[in-house]
């Protein structure tokens, strides 16, 4: 059994099996095409890669950004369909500051990533969730929730949603209700923004149609991401939106001021991106992101006791386990960490406090300290079952 990675964005315990955290596995971290990357594009652009650069990022990159959308996505795209981000964090940050007003509503999935919320606390907004099952947000839910603030003289301004692999539920939105959505979105003039971060990371079948690809005028802002795929230390990322969207995206103060806020790992990215080797690193992340799901899932239904529930994703990093009546994960986390596994309460990620479930990413380590790791946890299960503390 390894000990896990030595350095990540958290703090890696002492034997403890971090099962909380949502991050590449540093040891499948592209340092090698990043390298080349580097040199390559220094090389070719000399100071430009260390200048402020374009407020709408690297045009290069932005061009090979479209190409892929449009080949793999089989929808239009251009270099004008897109603006160069610091990685969805940075854009999500953007858009709230750009598409949103003190008061305003903004509604979320329940459950929906956990540090999303925390970007949305940095803006004076109402945060509303809105429940979701196992094809996705419930649409009548929606629809009861935009009634009601119809209903009080108030509208939704944004919805923020994770359709495809959903953080933490797995879950993808099913065919139906993307389009079902998009029609609501148009209808209510509510603007979709799509974090869509994971899309690259489908390990059955292939990723569902984006929203944004989808789109057919509805208001769609569809954020994208290297950091799951190539290294988040690059902090390059993407926004599809529409052109007048872009346009006041591009002209804000911050990016009229510093220029791409990415200037050197863009054009890293656009070099690594015109070169060979992503795909071939691409499909080695999707084989052992696999049979790391594989072993996990098994492990916990060999593990966990009666009562406890969760589904396969077939995608992303997570698996989101329910547990038995009466249990609560927050109540369980110091049972786990005295077993030696730790994991993320469901009541992080859920507006109304729901602590049921809990997050579990299988990223961080290989098959064998997976397994191990649900074997901690059913044990814990177990504890709190019996009352022991």
């Amino acid at each position: 059994m390894t000990s896990g990675p030595s350095h990540t964005q958290n703090t890696l315990r002492r034997g403890i099996i971090e099962l909380a955290f949502g991050e590449p596995d540093p040891a499948l971290l592209a340092v090698g095409l990043v390298r080349r990357a580097a040199t390559a594009a220094l090389d070719d652009a000399g100071p430009a890669m260390l200048a402020y650069g374009a407020p709408a990022g690297p045009p290069a990159l932005r061009r090979e950004i479209a190409r892929r959308v449009a080949a793999r996505e089989s929808c239009a795209c251009t270099a004008a369909d897109v603006l160069v981000s610091g990685g969805n964090s940075q854009a999500l940050g953007q858009v709230l500051t750009m598409l949103t007003a003190p008061g305003d509503v903004v509604l979320v999935e329940a459950p929906t990533y956990n540090l999303a919320l925390g970007i949305m606390r940095d803006h004076p907004v109402e945060v509303v969730g809105v429940p979701l099952d196992d094809e996705g947000i419930r649409l009548d839910e929606l629809q009861t929730v935009l009634g009601v603030l119809r209903a009080g003289g108030r509208r939704a301004r944004l919805l923020y949603t994770i359709p495809t692999f959903h953080n933490p539920a797995g879950v993808c939105l099913s065919s139906q209700r993307r389009q079902d959505l998009l029609e609501i979105a148009t209808e209510h003039g509510l603007v979709l923004v799509e974090d869509d971060v994971y899309r690259e990371l489908v390990y059955d079948g292939a990723a569902p149609p984006a929203l944004w690809a989808l789109g057919g005028g509805a208001p769609v802002v569809r954020l994208g991401s290297f950091s799951k795929t190539l290294a988040p230390g690059l902090r390059v990322g993407w926004i599809n939106a529409s052109a007048g969207l872009l346009e006041r995206l591009a002209a804000s103060g911050v990016l009229t001021s510093g220029g791409c806020v990415s200037q050197f790992g863009a054009g890293v990215v656009g070099r690594l991106l015109a070169a060979d080797g992503y795909d071939q690193h691409l499909a080695v992340l999707r084989r052992t992101y696999a049979s790391r799901r594989d072993a996990l899932a098994e492990a916990l239904r060999e593990h966990l006791p009666a009562g406890c529930s969760f589904a396969t994703p077939a995608g992303g990093f997570f698996i989101w386990p329910t547990l038995p009546a009466g249990l609560a994960a927050t109540a369980l986390l110091p049972l786990a960490e005295a077993r030696g596994v730790a994991f993320a309460p469901g009541a992080r990620f859920c507006t109304d406090g729901d602590d049921r479930s809990l997050r579990l990413s299988f990223s961080l380590y290989d098959e064998a300290t997976l397994r191990e790791g649900a074997r901690r946890l059913g044990a814990a299960v177990a504890d709190a079952q019996a009352g022991r503390a």
